[in-house]
């Protein structure tokens, strides 16, 4: 089944990230890393389909080798937080062949990211027999987020453009300098170009599979714009799916298991919302005054009772469809259609704040987690940063530093982290670990509302589909008796 998946992601190292590293893994090779002096080794990575670097016209045709190309790149970029590059991931259709799929990326890709100058890293990735794995072949493209030159050389990323006053004069801020805002040179990371590629994208898939008679379509539209509403997974990575595919249950493959059991109970909840809310509308179109209305909407329900209790025989089953029917208006102030439409949209609106609260809280624990991993991982180094630190014969730092460069690396990486949210280093981490529970306790606690919730819906559906079968007759008998005798 053909599924749409577009996502683009930036670089930097800000973020512990490099370019040589990223772009290894997704070639699956061994590249030396000049900037940091080290080898990134993911020769042994399965499954990458293809891999080509595609340049513009202008550049240098020696960065049609990967470790150049990324070498420079990283030379280009003085700042510790660099932004490095644009990281683009894609779902290719499992209905078309290999080569099929290649032809396919290497189209989009020229014809939407080389044509507007980028150079772009692209590895075309196939999934494997196991059912961990993604089960749809991918693209990865990596695009220096520093545009080129025409003479070949590196561009900037930002112009400065000034403030203006009224008379076209330069406009100084308190400090006695020009204010300014920093404007990007190039449109490559604009809300627009990316709604315009993932369109893009979309429409080169369905033409393919059109092209070979397949009937399946996929859609660039976000779920909001879609009509759908459902809560997102968090993306599991190469290392969590190669835990799960051996068996061990993991945090984060627990937590999407959840989400998608949620899913499921909204996706289900919202389905019987959408069709209480289309038989209102067709009640609504036929009631032409509001007494009319009222009438056929009262014997309507009496009419249900009536018919509900004749299947059986005795008058605790009456009593039974009685007290179910007239607890559900009573909770919800149903004395109308007008009552019974604004009860559905108050579901609708409860399925919609559910989600909102259990994506804060899930973005919430994330960060929370994160900063007991870093915390845990800066402990975990600190005794091997204390002894290079202590040691002063400079011939014997270097060569500890050496031998422990990726303990001292990861303490450093861990404090930095740590250093921007709390800059005097006191982490809370009994407080973090007590809110870290409550979050989880708060997640969980939200499953029983959204049942308590879809059980009314359940209810709200099954008197709707009795309802509104005896308003009709109730109504049309009501419109033949308001007919004039000729």
């Amino acid at each position: 089944m053909a599924i749409y998946h577009f996502h683009v992601t930036q670089l930097s190292r800000g973020k512990d990230q490099t370019a040589i590293s990223a772009a290894a893994y997704r070639a699956g090779e061994k590249l030396h890393d000049d900037y940091y002096g080290e080898e990134a080794d993911y020769s042994r990575k399965s499954g990458v389909l293809y891999k080509e670097i595609l340049l513009p016209e202008y550049a240098p045709k020696e960065y049609s080798a990967r470790e150049t190309l990324w070498n420079e790149v990283e030379k280009a970029e003085a700042n510790k937080k660099a932004q490095l590059a644009y990281s683009f991931d894609f779902a290719l259709p499992n209905e078309l062949s290999d080569e099929e799929n290649i032809e396919l990326a290497r189209t989009f890709i020229k014809e939407n990211f080389v044509k507007r100058g980028m150079i772009c890293d692209v590895a075309v990735h196939k999934p494997g027999r196991d059912p961990n794995d993604i089960q749809n072949p991918h693209v990865h493209v990596l695009v220096p987020m520093r545009p080129m030159n025409p003479d070949g050389s590196w561009g900037t990323k930002q112009r400065r453009e000034y403030v203006l006053d009224a008379d076209g004069n330069r406009v100084k801020g308190a400090d006695g300098k020009d204010l300014f805002n920093a404007v990007r040179t190039t449109d490559w990371g604009d809300v627009s170009t990316l709604e315009a590629w993932r369109k893009n994208w979309a429409k080169l898939i369905n033409e393919a599979l059109e092209k070979k008679g397949i009937t399946e379509r996929v859609d660039h539209r976000s779920n909001i714009d879609r009509g759908l509403d459902e809560l997102p997974t968090i993306h599991e990575g190469p290392a969590v799916r190669e835990m799960e595919k051996r068996g061990i249950r993991t945090d984060l493959g627990e937590w999407n298991r959840y989400i998608r059991s949620i899913n499921q109970s909204i996706a289900n909840l919202l389905r019987f919302i959408k069709d209480i809310l289309d038989a209102i509308a067709e009640l609504s179109s036929e009631h032409r005054e509001e007494k009319r209305a009222a009438e056929a909407f009262s014997k309507a329900v009496t009419g249900y009772i009536d018919r509900e209790s004749s299947k059986y025989s005795g008058v605790k089953i009456r009593a039974k469809v009685m007290t179910e029917t007239f607890s559900f208006m009573e909770r919800y102030h149903i004395h109308s259609l007008v009552d019974f439409e604004k009860t559905v949209s108050e579901l609708y609106d409860s399925v919609a704040s559910i989600r909102h609260e259990m994506r804060n809280l899930d973005e919430r624990k994330n960060t929370v987690a994160d900063l007991l991993d870093k915390y845990a991982t800066l402990k975990r180094t600190e005794a091997v940063y204390k002894e290079w630190y202590g040691i002063k014969n400079p011939k014997k730092k270097a060569a500890f530093k050496e031998s422990h460069e990726g303990e001292l690396m990861q303490y450093h990486m861990a404090q930095r982290i740590l250093m921007k949210a709390y800059p005097d280093m006191k982490i809370p981490v009994r407080k973090l670990k007590t809110e870290s529970e409550q979050l989880e306790k708060e997640l969980r606690e939200k499953s029983p509302e959204l049942k308590k919730i879809k059980e009314e819906a359940n209810l709200a559906y099954r008197l709707k589909c009795r309802i509104v079968d005896e308003y009709n007759k109730e109504n049309q008998k009501i419109k033949k008796r308001e007919e004039p005798i000729l």
